[in-house]
């Protein structure tokens, strides 16, 4: 069989309910996470004295483990409550990233955003995706998804800012542990509110077990599956690398309350461009969707890596953001379509993992090549993301070639 169509059923009044929880666990989740990397660097090569590059590791090392902790988060969601995953994800990523302000060496660094980036896997993208999946099976999803993705703009620009001025002004060893607080008090009270839609099978029996791994296999091993994953690679590796820098980039530019405002620019921008992307992504082909959002991130990195000032800056950060959160919002969406309920998780998981690994070179990519650039400068670090950025590009155009969606179907006998 295919790929089931979306649904045009109703959706239960709980899936709007888990969408707002789920905006405000991405809200803390990403701002204390994704959004703050920039933050951390700067602060961090500052006080232990230690290369760009050395610190912009710690963040690889987070989003790679986080990436591989995914895929066992989307294979616990088979047998555990999604709430009693969110807890303990919630307080591991409390406790390293508490204990970040206490660190005196690197190694010691690395091994807190190990630790964070296994705690970040129980609150993320995953969990998020599946849900909203779950709950939306009909043409409502995708502004579902937008709302909650929302929350990873909103992390950026409610709390990057408040945390720079307080790790500026007072130091890591004083604001690190309120922002573990901060992360423990917010998320554990609505993880309470989370459950799977009420269709999900959590005691599949072996037959169907069985029937899903010969499908999931059969999935991921697709020229469709393929070629997208190497595209999400390279983008994220663009886009990521260019918000891990982006504060840094304007500080050195102005100074640190506009590097702040280019944060804020960016968020917001990535906020509403989002709205209208859910909006006009149910109205055209996400082929096209992709593509144009994909233009537009080329043009704003361009822009942010030839801007002579912070306020020209701060707005191509703008213009960057724009495509930020659609771009983000795309593939699962796109994967959604083309791949059964069933195995989405997995499916996503696994695409997710994959891409994670441009999430996670990109700031260390770009952090070794502005120690490398003379009079330290992210001109060339940027050009780099604009080429990683065009290279998507074609892979995009080649996963998405023809007028038809891939189908996929069951390997078990009818």
């Amino acid at each position: 069989m295919t790929a089931e169509k979306t649904s045009s059923a109703p959706v239960p009044r709980y899936g709007w309910v888990i969408v707002a929880a789920m905006l405000l666990v991405q809200t803390v989740s990403s701002g204390l996470g994704f959004y703050n990397m920039s933050v951390y660097i700067n602060r961090l090569a500052a006080e232990l004295t230690a290369p760009v590059g050395q610190i912009s590791f710690a963040v690889t090392l987070f989003f790679v483990v986080g990436g591989v902790a995914g895929l066992y988060v989307a294979s616990l969601l088979r047998r555990y409550a999604v709430r009693t995953i969110m807890i303990v994800g919630t307080l591991i990523a409390a406790l390293a990233l508490g204990s970040v302000g206490l660190a005196t060496e690197v190694w010691q660094i690395y091994l807190l955003f190990i630790l964070f980036g296994i705690g970040n896997a129980g609150v993320s993208i995953v969990i998020a995706t599946t849900l909203i999946t779950q709950w939306f099976p009909g043409p409502e999803r995708s502004m579902a998804l937008a709302v909650t993705s929302t929350g990873l703009s909103l992390g950026g620009v409610v709390l990057t800012p408040i945390s720079a001025f307080f790790i500026t002004t007072e130091g890591l060893a004083f604001t690190m542990p309120l922002l573990g607080v901060l992360l423990v008090v917010t998320v554990v009270p609505l993880s309470l509110l989370m459950r799977q839609a009420p269709n999900v099978n959590q005691s599949p029996s072996v037959a169907t077990l069985e029937a899903d791994t010969a499908l999931l296999k059969a999935a991921v091993s697709s020229k469709f599956f393929r070629l997208l994953a190497a595209a999400y690679v390279l983008i994220m590796m663009a886009q990521v690398g260019g918000i891990a820098h982006l504060y840094s980039r304007v500080e050195l530019l102005a100074d640190f309350q506009t590097a702040a405002y280019a944060v804020q620019a960016l968020t917001i921008s990535s906020i509403s461009g989002r709205f209208i992307g859910g909006w006009l992504v149910s109205r055209i082909p996400i082929r096209w969707f992709a593509l144009g959002n994909l233009l537009l991130q080329i043009v704003g990195l361009t822009c942010f890596a030839l801007a002579p000032s912070g306020g020209l800056a701060v707005l191509a950060a703008g213009l960057f953001g724009l495509s930020v959160g659609n771009l983000l919002m795309t593939q699962p969406l796109w994967l959604a379509e083309v791949y059964p309920p069933q195995i989405y998780p997995r499916v996503f998981a696994r695409a997710n993992a994959i891409s994670v690994m441009g999430v996670a070179f990109g700031p260390y990519l770009l952090g070794l090549i502005f120690d490398a650039s003379p009079g330290a400068t992210y001109t060339y670090a940027y050009f780099v993301a604009v080429a990683s950025s065009l290279a998507a590009l074609v892979f995009v155009l080649l996963a998405s070639a023809g007028s038809k969606l891939p189908a996929y179907r069951d390997p078990t006998p009818e």
